[in-house]
Parts: C-alpha cells; structure tokens; sequence
C-alpha cells in the first residue's frame, strides 16, 4: 500500500484521486466504507457522545476506531485481487504510528492548519443543509473542531516520532506546490510500483472504485434522511492509461447508466 493519511480540510482525496489516475494505480478511500466497517465492527459510542467527553478523549476514540478499521482495510484490499499492484489507499485514520514495517517512501501526511479544517467542515455542513433538513445544532462544529486540532497535533508528533513525511497545508493553500511536494515525498514508491495493465483490469478497479461509492452514497442517504440525492464524480471506466474523465451524477444515476454491466464512459475531464 501507499498511504495519504493526515487530518480534515487538507486536500488527501483530492491529490489521491490524481495520483491515481496519473500513475494508473488502485484507489482506496476509506471514507467510502465507513457504513460497511460499521457493520463489522462492535457496537461503540456514538460520535456525539465522544465529543461530549471533551476534545483529547474523543480523539482517543478516533485513535481507537481507526486501529480496528485498519485490519478492514487490509482485508478490503485483498479482496480487489491486485497481485502485486500496490493500492494508494487514502484517509485521516490512517495514522503514523500505525504505519509498522511499512517502507519508508511509501506514505505522506498531509496536515491542514485551523483555518483550513474550519472552512472545509464548514462547507460540508453547508452541502448536508442542502440535501436535507438544516443542521440545528451548530455548536457540534466546535466541538469537531477541537477534536480535529487534537488529532492534527498527534499526527505531526506520531510522524516527527517516525520520521515519516508531513505535508502542512495552510488555510489559503498552494495547491499545486503542495501536491509536487506529496508526490515527491513518494517518489520511491511511484518509481518501483508495477501498475494496472490498461483495458480490463484498469476498467474493473475503477468500477470497484466507482460501486464502493455508488454504496456509500445510497447508505448515507438513508441514514442521514436526505431529501435530495448528492452527486458524486464518478470515474471513467474506459480502462485506458491515464484517464482522467470523471461523470458527476447520483448514485442512483450511476446505478441506471451502468445497469447492464457495461463499463460507464466518461466525456470530460475534472479540470
């Protein structure tokens, strides 16, 4: 594997995403599995009760989940059937001192300031109003908040600690430096990782790639009471090397264009 890890706001599946597609590598989010790993793991405290125990204990709750959500991980990733193709897998429980024999090269963290966090919480409660009922209860943003800010500090100490690679993203961020500087950072990996052979293997990881979000999305839909179906950029699967075209619809329009099994085809580009 090839991990970006790092805190709220910072841009990870963003530059993941890219990577994928630049160096036609497996993807996976760990986001995009949270309701699966629910399934499979025990029954815990919800979040609001984590965060009503105060900032350092709900980060220890994170910590917590995150180390069981690592063996579902390993398992998820098996099951893609990638041979020796390593998976850029992407997310903020993918935490430095969780990294054991993993070689050095083959992880970077990227870390958001306040600011940055803020702004991105911000817009993603912005986007949930949107599709369904209002937030009421604004004052669960601070307490994300704080718990965030925590879990950035343990991540830079964890990495410092291991000396692996942190990438700090201020809240006005130069995207396109700060991505040279990721990729740089795993620059040893993307020189030795064999990739997808282009046409049916490529094509059937994107679609996996594509299904575990068509999942995701449906199921947080259910559960958040959703009035309106969020889109999502569905990628191209052509299976062709370096394709960048993405399809930005609902799941349930991801579900109807690709109802007969033939791969979905993308027409433009995310830039």
């Amino acid at each position: 594997m090839l991990w970006v890890g790092g805190a709220q706001g910072a841009g990870k599946t963003t530059w993941s995403w890219q990577l994928s597609r630049a160096y036609d590598l497996p993807l996976h989010t760990i986001d995009l599995w949270t309701y699966d790993h629910q399934a499979r793991l025990p029954a815990g405290d919800s979040l609001d009760d984590q965060l009503a125990r105060g900032p350092e204990a709900a980060a220890d709750a994170f910590e917590s989940v995150s180390r069981l959500r690592l063996e579902l991980v390993l398992d998820d990733i098996r099951a893609r059937g990638l041979g020796t193709v390593p998976a850029i897998v992407e997310g903020p429980q993918l935490l430095p001192g969780f990294t054991g024999e993993l070689p050095p090269g083959w992880g970077v963290w990227l870390v958001p300031d306040p600011g940055r966090t803020r702004l991105a919480r911000e817009e993603r409660l912005a986007r949930a109003d949107l599709a369904g009922p209002p937030v009421a209860d604004r004052s669960r943003l601070h307490r994300l908040l704080e718990r965030d800010a925590v879990i950035a500090g343990r991540v830079r100490l964890s990495a410092a600690r291991s000396g692996r690679p942190v990438i700090e993203v201020p809240s006005l961020p130069d995207w396109p430096a700060i991505a040279a500087a990721a990729e740089s950072a795993v620059t040893l990996a993307l020189r030795s990782a064999p990739r997808l052979a282009p046409g049916t293997d490529l094509s059937r990881q994107r679609r996996h790639e594509n299904r575990a979000a068509d999942r995701q999305g449906r199921l947080w839909m259910a559960d958040a009471g959703l009035t309106v179906a969020p889109s999502y950029p569905f990628g191209c699967e052509c299976g062709t090397s370096g394709c960048r075209a993405t399809w930005t619809a609902t799941s349930h329009d991801y579900a109807a264009q690709t109802a007969d099994e033939r791969p979905l085809i993308a027409h433009y580009s995310p830039e």
